[in-house]
């Protein structure tokens, strides 16, 4: 069956691709060109680097939605997976990110906000450092779900010596950090940096780390370890296998003992390179008991095959405690030695529902390095098995005056465990096409809070210059950190709802139609006269139109939204009556 599924994918594939490449739009190139300009970052080396000014951020610019919670002249966070930089807690919301501080060359450092109950970031616009070295970067977190310290793993660099590092806060919020050094002395292998972190029921902490070779463009060995003891000391530590791409991660599941690290694997050693990927992982029952080579491929695409994983992919688990993993795919032609530096399609995959498209970017687009059209991808789920997944889109028309594509962060849903999916929405609509460096809104390096709920929590990048990296895609500015909270518009339709229990004689109906174009109504019963409000929202939360406002008599009644004037997405209708509310979901599609 699951052989039939993928082969039938693999039709779908070459049926889009077809079609699309038909137009000669897709940008192809052969793969030794590819790697010329997508190596790992010599931001190690600062001296050498391209002298240019700073832009510092002006507030007077046009911005992209959410809360302002830091800066830093870094666009990029994470040279592969995009991982995890925000946690929500019962105390509130941890956000951490890299900080380059006057510029991308000289001192970076790892910073830290604390989104309090109302809302309020408790470091206001700047954030606090969580380290105090020269040259720390590339961070990643998770929290304690008991008492919500957030857990921050970073790379530091000390006279010369690159080590991972991780960080605990004395308690939630508190931003008073003690670090701890995490080994480095892998038999025969350089020093291992780049951490992803994760922590499990049982009290352990994990890191996935990648070894620094020194040279670009090389295999790199990957390393796991963990502690018991919450830094102090680190018992078990293995490498596992060589990679191209920087994406090795670990989740853990909150449900039960299971814990995964997911990668993309190259499908061969032998004249490698970085885009000649299958999906893979390797899972433990228990967090301690471990085998490496009892790896899962869930691609295992052949060379026939036109398309591969490429450097992005996340993971999670569901409260059933199955493991569902995202990834893209570019082109990749195996015979002619060529790959698209843009278009690729996104993919859903878990053991119930096999292999599913989240969405079609098989378009045009100017990402920069290491990102295609859709990148840099991050998913969670609800207490009600509800798959959320935010991604960064790229196109051809919103493209900054140097040439790369603005960024604006997308959004899908899965209503059943990712065997199908909902249109996407965006999330940002902060399009600045021919902008200037210090003017861009490129929305980028976005991570998604795996503890979704009743709101989805998202931070990322707001790039006042397009280009997917500082060290030579755009000027150097000083870019915003932001935090978006977004209700879920599948908690209520779950059956959740925080306001007091409805009356059976008071009903909110689905609208009809639904998808629709242009135009809807929406049925509701009153059980009594009553001082009535019908809304519309966004996504954002933002009221976008008034139905009613007034008072309605008892009985049924119909009310007509024309969203001619609207753009397509996902919108909230909510009804309000003697301080009983309801709440549905309906979809605009033009």
């Amino acid at each position: 069956m699951k052989k039939l599924q993928m082969l039938g994918i693999a039709l779908l594939c070459a049926m889009l691709i077809a079609n699309f490449s038909f137009a000669g739009e897709i940008h192809k190139i052969s793969i030794e060109e590819a790697q010329a300009i997508e190596q790992l970052p010599q931001d190690y080396f600062p001296d050498g680097a391209p002298s240019q000014p700073s832009i510092p951020y002006q507030d007077d610019t046009q911005d992209s939605p959410g809360l302002l919670v830091g800066k830093t002249f870094y666009d990029n966070q994470t040279n592969g997976s995009t991982g995890d930089r925000i946690s929500k807690h019962d105390c509130g919301i941890h956000i951490c990110w890299m900080n380059g501080i006057a510029n991308w060359t000289g001192e970076r450092q790892i910073y830290y906000n604390f989104i309090d109950e109302e809302g309020t970031p408790f470091w206001g616009e700047d954030g606090t450092p969580v380290s105090s070295g020269q040259r720390d970067g590339y961070t990643t977190m998770d929290v304690k779900p008991d008492d919500g310290v957030p857990i921050i793993a970073f790379h530091s660099a000390v006279e010369g010596e690159y080590m991972t590092e991780v960080a605990l806060d004395a308690g939630c919020g508190l931003g008073l950090f003690t670090s701890y050094n995490v080994p480095n002395d892998y038999p025969g292998f350089g020093p291992f940096i780049w951490p992803y972190v994760a922590y499990d029921n049982n009290g352990r902490i994990h890191i996935t780390h990648s070894e620094w070779t020194g040279v670009a463009g090389e295999p790199h060995m990957q390393g796991h370890l963990y502690s018991e003891d919450l830094g102090n000391s680190w018992p078990h530590q293995e490498s596992i296998e060589d990679l191209l791409d920087l994406s090795m991660i670990v989740v853990a599941s909150h449900v039960d003992d299971k814990v995964a690290i997911v990668w993309t694997k190259p499908r061969t050693l032998v004249e490698p390179d970085q885009y000649n990927n299958d999906i893979a992982y390797v899972e433990s029952g228990d967090g301690e008991t471990w085998d490496y080579n009892n790896q899962v491929n869930i691609t295992n695409y052949q060379a026939s095959d036109t398309i591969r994983a490429y450097c992005d992919v996340d993971a999670t688990y569901d409260t059933n405690g199955d493991l569902h993993i995202i990834w893209n795919t570019p082109y990749y032609n195996e015979s002619e030695g060529t790959i698209s530096v843009d278009a690729c399609f996104l993919w859903h995959w878990s053991e119930a529902t096999g292999t599913t498209m989240i969405y079609n970017a098989w378009h045009p687009s100017f990402p920069g390095a290491w990102n295609r059209s859709a990148s840099k991808m991050s998913i969670a789920i609800d207490a009600f098995n509800n798959v959320h997944v935010v991604w960064t889109h790229f196109d051809d028309i919103d493209v900054s005056a140097g040439g790369w594509s603005n960024g604006e962060l997308y959004y899908a849903n899965s209503e059943d465990l990712g065997a199908s999916w909902s249109d996407p929405v965006n999330l940002t609509q902060t399009a600045t096409p021919g902008c200037l460096p210090g003017d861009c809104d490129c929305d980028h390096y976005s991570t998604l809070a795996i503890q979704a709920d009743d709101y989805l929590y998202i931070t990322y990048i707001e790039d006042k210059d397009a280009g997917a990296v500082a060290q030579d895609e755009g000027a150097q500015t000083q870019n915003v950190v932001r935090f978006l909270q977004i209700e879920n518009p599948l908690w209520i339709i779950s059956g959740v709802d925080d306001n007091e229990a409805v009356p059976s004689e008071f009903s909110l109906a689905q609208n009809y139609p639904n998808p629709f174009n242009a135009s809807t109504s929406i049925d509701f019963v009153l059980d009594e006269a009553s001082n009535v409000t019908l809304k519309i929202y966004n996504l954002l939360g933002e009221e976008v139109a008034v139905l009613a406002n007034g008072k309605m008599n008892a009985g049924e009644h119909s009310v007509k939204w024309d969203a001619a004037d609207y753009t397509s997405g996902i919108y909230l209708y909510k009804l309000n009556a003697n301080n009983v509310t309801e709440t549905r979901r309906m979809v605009l599609l033009k």
